[in-house]
């Protein structure tokens, strides 16, 4: 499907909310019955003493790595590692399935990566995970067991090897 298929959908769902919530809902049911919520980790008591990584699904990517996959209409289940030093100018938003205007003008909108630097500058976070992950949302059909079975153990494994403590999920 063309991308302006994919950016007039985008439009749609955003200037008539209930069209949106109809079809979330519809999606929520049909998708949700089969998957098991996974065993979570109790928090650290205080952020202070935390790790944290930021996993958005705003289709966030460094320029150089391979934009995510806009033609399949199922969606794009792979990930892009985003390491935590790496310069906000070298991102950029590949995503057609929500208006990333304002995260296209300050990434923080989608990854908050400067505001979470600051938390730990002021040492109300313990500190950043050295690798963070970009995906996108919008992930259906084949993609979304791609998405179930290898891309979100990968993250999981990058996470734990990174010994993360909490992790900041953002939409896109």
């Amino acid at each position: 499907m063309a991308r302006w298929w994919n950016r007039l959908q985008s439009n749609v769902y955003t200037r008539f909310h209930w069209i949106n919530e109809l079809y979330a809902r519809a999606v929520r049911k049909k998708a949700s019955a089969d998957i098991a919520m996974p065993p979570l980790a109790p928090p650290p008591d205080h952020l202070a003493d935390a790790r944290v990584a930021i996993v958005t699904a705003g289709g966030v990517h460094l320029k150089s790595q391979e934009p995510f996959d806009m033609e399949n209409p199922e969606g794009d289940a792979s990930f892009r590692v985003l390491p935590a030093d790496a310069d906000v100018g070298e991102l950029v938003i590949t995503h057609d399935y929500y208006d990333h205007r304002a995260a296209d003008q300050d990434i923080n909108c989608v990854y908050p990566i400067e505001r979470m630097k600051e938390l730990v500058d002021r040492g109300e976070l313990g500190s950043l995970a050295p690798r963070h992950i970009g995906m996108m949302g919008h992930i259906y059909g084949a993609q979304r067991e791609r998405l179930i079975r290898q891309s979100a153990p990968e993250i999981a494994a990058l996470l734990r090897e990174d010994h993360v403590d909490v992790v900041l999920a953002t939409p896109g």
